[in-house]
């Protein structure tokens, strides 16, 4: 029996647990740093248990589709192990399998799927140092076809002793639930992997900067998940500096790169003449955004709300950037910072409008379970899609979002505002 710590935290949400008392630290560990010493984090195994039992079984070799999917650990850096992702479908199973390598194709799904669909998605892969790209061997080779593919592919994997399929999915803050891994032998792809023109162009330029690759990608309608699997697999930059990229830094990585050269032609357009809020939900994550007149700022403020998957009592995070994308890493919004910058950044671009950002997220215990950051880039996006509420001031606007967020003092108190109020008296002076 675990000690009693253990069983409190996994009990958080209930109504008698005084869990930030105990693990004060669990917001910003989010089950990835093992800051409490107990492995594995018992909430994300509590996470497990919420979701229907798989059947399972031993697997020696597998054949399936790879959504297309690989990994990159970054345990044991710079030796990392990476391979490729397929899908293990039971014969009785009448559930079909991934065919997309986007996470994002499952925005509108209800969490209980989205969070299941990966539980039959199994890693093959092998140790490899990072600047194995310089002369990649079998594994690798295979890996980056995949990678490259914008279909799904199958994949024939062999591994060194049998693995359990069918169990529960893990889960981390940053990228999509994880299923099972084991060390392969051989890794072989079946038939032939679709590929892009313009990635297998870019993937062979050993002359191009990885954040200019990404542009002339993205110019063509190639998506941020493939660009952060073919970073991630040492596709993209110039020859001599392509590494392997651990799975969660390239998809943080890839957002910032994006937004900053989003953010370079952003800066050049005339200023917004309104201020304007738009709203979204999904998954209990509750957005507002706050655009306004003037240079660029950029403020991200998360409230974990009572019986939230990281904190039993509530907890308000946030990062900022002012007038340039900040160089440090935003340790306390982590990689969803960059995702939403992404989503807005995107949208000033298409006005053709500069301006600042305020972003608002509550996430509430109905969000029992982390699907990755590709969820608050979606939503972010889904909320530019709308009609925004239109103020003729900052003030006006945070009098109407205060009331419908969780800690309305947190944002009339927010670095945000304070900043606004300073930068009408440096105008007036």
């Amino acid at each position: 029996m675990p000690p009693t710590y253990v069983r409190r935290a996994v009990c958080l949400r209930a109504s008698d647990c005084d869990f930030m008392a105990m693990f004060p630290e669990c917001i910003e560990c989010r089950g990835t740093r093992g800051m409490c010493g107990i492995s594995p984090c018992p909430l994300l195994a509590d996470i497990r248990g919420r979701l229907p039992v798989m059947q399972s079984g031993p697997v020696s070799e597998l054949v399936g589709p790879s959504p297309p999917s690989l990994f990159v650990g970054k345990y044991g850096y710079p030796d990392v192990r990476a391979g490729p992702s397929a899908a293990w479908i039971p014969e009785d199973s009448e559930a079909a399998p991934l065919t997309s390598g986007d996470p994002a194709d499952l925005f509108g799904r209800p969490l209980e799927e989205v969070a299941a669909r990966h539980a039959n998605l199994v890693t093959g892969g092998s140790v490899m140092p990072v600047d194995s790209t310089a002369s990649p061997g079998a594994m690798l080779e295979t890996t980056q076809e995949i990678a490259m593919a914008e279909k799904s592919v199958d994949v024939e994997l062999d591994f060194a002793r049998p693995i359990m399929v069918g169990r529960n999915p893990t889960f981390d803050s940053m990228s999509t639930p994880l299923g099972p891994s084991g060390e392969v032998l051989r890794a072989e792809v079946v038939g032939h992997a679709s590929i892009p023109r313009k990635v297998d162009s870019v993937t062979n330029e050993d002359g191009l900067l990885a954040v200019d690759a990404m542009g002339e990608l993205t110019e063509a309608s190639i998506g941020e998940a493939q660009i952060s699997r073919l970073l991630s697999s040492g596709l993209l930059g110039r020859e001599g500096s392509r590494k392997l990229v651990p799975t969660r830094w390239g998809i943080t990585a890839t957002d910032d790169m994006l937004s900053k050269r989003l953010w370079d032609r952003v800066r050049d357009h005339p200023s917004l003449d309104k201020v304007l809020v738009y709203e979204a939900t999904y998954l209990d994550n509750v957005f507002h955004i706050i655009l306004t007149p003037g240079l660029w700022a950029f403020n991200m403020l998360e409230a974990w709300t009572r019986g939230s998957v990281w904190t039993g009592t509530g907890k308000v995070l946030g990062d900022w950037e002012d007038l340039e994308p900040r160089k440090e890493y935003a340790h306390q919004i982590t990689g969803a910072y960059y995702s939403a910058r992404l989503g807005v950044l995107e949208h000033m671009d298409s006005m053709r409008r500069s301006g600042a950002c305020l972003i608002w997220r509550d996430i509430g215990p109905e969000y029992w379970a982390p699907v990755g950051v590709w969820l608050i880039r979606e939503t972010v996006r889904e909320a530019m899609k709308r009609a925004p509420r239109q103020f003729d001031s900052l003030k006006h606007a945070i009098d109407y979002v205060a009331p419908r967020v969780s800690a309305p003092d947190d944002l009339r108190n927010s670095w945000f505002v304070k900043r606004g109020r300073q930068m009408r008296l440096d105008s007036f002076a």
